[in-house]
């Protein structure tokens, strides 16, 4: 996810003022999201509550959400606006500055260069004062960078699960490392996180993402399944974040599918997304969709994917409206795919795959090789196709990968 800009805070108080009324609650985020429905603009209320922080925790809204926003303000896209926004004061923080003894992200970034613990604690005390969110989202990205690589990997883990709500946001709730080298990840959200969080929605996010890996990289079910299933009866799917919401549904197919019943719930599962999907934006359609879709994939049901005529029209849909500027692992996985799916159809249309930055990938580099060696290899002839499908087998079966080889085969 890329660096939130300052200008994300003008944005607010300029739709506030052109809609008339502060967004305060998920009631004025619903009336927020119909005001702009009226103009063929669709955003899902739970989106625009989380951009205002009355939905925790805070995240940057992605490209396409911003777009939407600023055409209703009557510009182009958001670069249009930022471009036309000339005197915005910036936060000395934003540019790793400080103006008093309050949070710097200059410091911030110096204990963690120098893995001065005693000092981050006391960093991540004064961030409790700090009610900039794009600070602090900077900062969850900032200390995930300096997780994979630190030596003290597990002691940095442990101090940010103690870290109350501070912690907590800047690691747990902004960074999630799909990669997972040595369950590395996994171990710390059960070892240090999950005993010190009271929110159900948190717990749902540890064991679906403990319950996702077991079940793509160990080929069995988690324990966890049991504890995840006596929560879920608690929670709102309508007060999930789409990230909550796709993991959740990933979870229920994958239950399934290890308790061989999948056959009889596959159609279910699949409606269910697709009514899901309804007033999402792409990017939140191509998380539900692509976690699903992988799940499924992974217990031999990609010929019923295939031919389900519904499914296939959100996938479609997704792919044809796709942007430079709208690119994640998400989107990889549905463009993966829809291509193999329009092989297996022997469809005409002419495709060209889209390559995202390997800068973008910084906690799901496995899957984005395995995803790039697979539409190559879907592409390619003569001694190349063997080459490619030789060393993609290798690498999917080291890296756990295994649904892109069943989706391709």
């Amino acid at each position: 996810m890329n660096q939130p800009n300052p200008y994300l805070f003008a944005l607010c108080n300029q739709l506030e003022t052109q809609l008339g009324f502060k967004i305060k609650n998920i009631a004025n985020a619903q009336k927020c999201s119909e005001v702009l429905a009226l103009e063929k603009l669709y955003i899902s209320p739970h989106t625009i509550a989380r951009m205002y922080g009355v939905v925790k925790p805070f995240r940057t809204p992605y490209k396409d959400t911003l777009n939407i926003i600023v055409r209703y303000l009557n510009y182009t896209d958001w670069e249009d606006y930022c471009n036309n926004q000339t005197n915005i004061p910036f936060d000395p923080n934003y540019f790793l500055t400080e103006s008093s003894d309050g949070f710097s992200l200059a410091v911030l970034q110096l204990a963690l260069a120098n893995e001065d613990f005693k000092a981050l604690q006391l960093v991540l005390e004064k961030a409790k004062e700090n009610k900039n969110e794009a600070i602090l989202f900077t900062a969850a990205e900032l200390i995930g960078a300096y997780v994979r690589k630190s030596k003290k990997q597990q002691e940095l883990l442990q101090l940010l699960a103690n870290s109350s709500i501070i912690g907590h946001l800047f690691f747990y709730e902004c960074y999630v490392d799909e990669d997972n080298e040595n369950k590395y990840f996994s171990e710390a959200l059960l070892q240090y996180y999950l005993p010190n969080i009271t929110n159900d929605y948190r717990r749902l996010y540890v064991y679906s993402f403990v319950i996702s890996q077991t079940a793509h990289k160990e080929n069995q079910l988690s324990s966890y399944s049991s504890s995840f299933l006596d929560l879920i009866p608690q929670l709102d799917k309508s007060k999930c974040h789409f990230h909550e919401l796709s993991r959740w549904i990933e979870c229920l197919i994958l239950i399934d599918g290890f308790n061989k019943v999948l056959q009889n719930t596959w159609k279910h599962h699949a409606n269910e997304l697709i009514a899901l999907s309804i007033g999402l934006s792409l990017n939140e359609k191509a998380w539900l969709l692509s976690r699903s879709l992988k799940a499924l994939v992974l217990f031999g049901f990609k010929e019923e994917l295939f031919n389900c005529h519904e499914f296939n029209e959100v996938v479609d849909d997704l792919i044809k409206n796709q942007t430079k500027k709208l690119h994640s692992i998400a989107l990889y996985v549905l463009q993966l795919y829809w291509i193999s799916k329009s092989m297996y159809l022997n469809s005409k249309t002419i495709y060209k795959p889209f390559r995202i930055h390997n800068i973008l990938f910084q906690n799901e580099s496995n899957e984005k090789t395995a995803i790039e060696f697979a539409v190559a290899s879907l592409f390619a002839s003569g001694e190349n196709k063997n080459i490619i499908n030789d060393n993609l087998k290798s690498f999917c079966e080291k890296k756990n990968v295994h649904w892109v080889l069943k989706l391709i085969d």
